[in-house]
């Protein structure tokens, strides 16, 4: 049986270039999560965007059957459109990925004209500036009324389109009034807003004064991590003899003084290749120089939970509109395989996606770095030395860095640490948001080491011979390093649920799974043992069933499948052709520039 797909609904609002999309299907191939995202790929000349669908899906013996509806703005699917690009026709084409990560184009396409996706005119008049300026005067007259409207919105009694699910307190009630005068107005009360506008002005100013731009210009939010993706490719270009600009402050940009995002500015005006590792918000508010390139590194590996636009419809502040990530010339990642993912969050044609590799992974495949940073540790913590050293490390449970936190009473550490081998040690490496702190008798103290923001996880894997995780992005670099992984996921139906993620987890997971503490401390106790010869013993549960290495290798045959797939492009030489990719944009006189 084949994958079924049947348009019931493609009408287009001239008017808008609102396209009312309903289709209705079955699918053969299994889902992720049960939650079925449908892409409608769009193409045009070389233009391209991939933008996410939420489906209905009922799955009845192995069989999906979905309808799925969506408003799609045409005028917002293409960052860059002219009229020269109108006069030809748009392809639309559907796809999805199914709960092993393979993709599959539906049977079904559309073509649309290219005139309807030319950008909506906006209204600029003089007279028109004026009446949303006396707009705006008169809605911060009326205040009052439009906090006191948030005051309900935030207490629940009734819903805001400004507001995201939860969101409570005199912050949700600003947002709610700063959202509604700015609707009516186009005019709000974000200091955000302000400084992103400003730093945009001063880019305009700046690229006025200086007509050509040649320079290259490291630019960023994040503290600058040693041995992070922009420290490695900055140290590469400048042991070629390379110059280069850099702005790096981490305060964000309503934070920032005026005279820094000036600076900023001017130096983003100077550049004919910028080069980010995450998400740089007011870069995007510019309607940059032609000829100038965005580099985006991105600080993660492989691709789990959505990010970028692929939350678009989830989020509230995040409209079809939105220009974020979409000004990337090229976007570095882990492998062939991320390519659709990546190109679906930052809203960018595939041949932007680059699989490169991540240049903070290449320490993994040298064997200098692994002996200085195991004797560095051990000299530090004498109390690993000679251990078998077991790995905590789980994200967070809740919303957010306000309150992040982790239920303890799910993993008691005495009893987790009485049930291992002697031999064995913990430690225990808590998501940066959570604050709280576990309790361990006396006696245990000499087995268990909390290094929650003292080292990198990185380095600590180095020393690992089991990790137990359950959602966290670690187990990418775990697996790179072949570290035995348990996944304790008491929680994953709610996890699954209260979370967007791009795969099935129960497939994709490099390790087994337990759902409860006795289980955990088990399986723990399992690896633990086969890993200590290397997987010559051969355990025996109550019926005498050879176990222990048969369960090893069927973890290490996952685990490489797993890298294969996400980190396929991966060989400890990402940073040079990273670096060198840099250097031909740079000297090719824009090649590569978004056009």
């Amino acid at each position: 049986m084949k994958d079924q797909f049947q348009l019931i609904e493609n009408g287009i609002e001239e008017n808008i270039g609102l396209l009312h999309l309903h289709a209705e299907g079955i699918l053969t191939h299994p889902v992720a999560n049960n939650r079925l995202r449908i892409l409608a790929v769009f193409s045009c000349r070389d233009k391209m965007r991939r933008f996410p669908m939420e489906a209905d899906c009922i799955t009845l013996k192995g069989i999906s059957f979905f309808s799925v509806r969506a408003d799609i703005s045409l005028p917002d699917i293409f960052y860059h459109y002219s009229e020269e690009d109108a006069v030809h026709k748009a392809e639309v084409a559907f796809e999805y990925c199914d709960a092993k990560g393979n993709w599959h184009v539906l049977p079904k396409s559309l073509t649309l004209e290219g005139r309807h996706f030319l950008p909506q005119c906006q209204k600029s008049s003089f007279w028109y500036g004026i009446y949303r300026k006396a707009a705006y005067l008169f809605c911060t007259l009326l205040l009052p009324v439009w906090l006191l409207d948030g005051w309900f919105a935030a207490k629940g009694y009734k819903k805001s389109p400004y507001l995201e699910a939860g969101e409570r307190g005199k912050k949700a009630a600003f947002y709610h009034a700063h959202g509604l005068v700015k609707q009516i107005t186009g005019y709000g009360y974000s200091v955000r807003e302000r400084k992103t506008a400003y730093f945009a002005k001063q880019y305009k100013k700046a690229c006025k004064k200086r007509k050509e731009a040649g320079n290259l210009l490291f630019l960023s939010e994040r503290e600058l991590e040693t041995g992070g993706n922009l420290d490695l490719v900055r140290s590469y270009l400048q042991e070629k003899g390379e110059s280069f600009d850099e702005f790096i402050d981490t305060r964000p940009v309503h934070k920032l003084p005026n005279s820094g995002i000036k600076r900023s500015a001017k130096l983003a005006a100077a550049a004919s290749v910028i080069v980010l590792e995450d998400f740089y918000p007011q870069l995007h508010a510019l309607d940059l120089r032609e000829g100038t390139s965005v580099v985006q590194l991105w600080h993660a590996c492989g691709a789990f939970k959505m990010f970028g636009l692929s939350d678009i419809g989830k989020v509230s502040h995040l409209g079809q509109d939105t220009k974020n990530h979409r000004n990337y010339s090229a976007a570095i990642v882990s492998s062939e395989a991320m390519v659709p993912f990546y190109s679906e969050a930052f809203g960018v044609a595939a041949e932007s996606v680059m699989p490169l590799g991540v240049p903070r992974t290449d320490i993994f495949f040298g064997q200098e770095y692994s002996r200085n940073v195991r004797e560095r540790l051990y000299g530090t913590y004498p109390g690993l030395a000679g251990k078998q050293v077991v790995l905590f490390a789980p994200t967070f449970r809740g919303g957010g860095n306000k309150d992040a936190y982790y239920p303890w009473e799910r993993f008691l550490v005495d009893a987790f640490v009485e049930a291992l081998p002697e031999d064995s040690v913990l430690v225990v490496k808590n998501h940066p948001f959570v604050k709280q702190k576990f309790c361990c008798k006396e006696e245990n103290k000499g087995r268990v080491l909390d290094l929650t923001g003292q080292e990198n996880i990185n380095d600590i894997l180095f020393i690992t011979s089991l990790l137990i995780t359950d959602y966290s992005s670690c187990i990418f670099e775990a697996s790179l390093l072949a570290v035995p992984m348990l996944f304790y996921v008491f929680d994953l139906e709610e996890y699954v649920k209260s979370r967007d993620i791009y795969f099935d987890f129960a497939s994709f997971a490099p390790g087994k799974q337990v759902k409860s503490f006795e289980e955990l401390k088990e399986e723990a106790g399992k690896i633990l043992s086969v890993s200590k010869l290397g997987g010559e013993e051969i355990l025996e549960n109550e019926e005498g069933q050879e176990e222990g290495w048969q369960e090893a290798e069927e973890s290490e045959e996952k685990r490489k499948e797993f890298c294969s797939y996400f980190l396929g492009s991966l060989d400890g030489h990402s940073t040079e052709r990273v670096s060198e990719m840099i250097l031909s944009l740079l000297h090719n006189d824009g090649k590569g520039a978004v056009d």
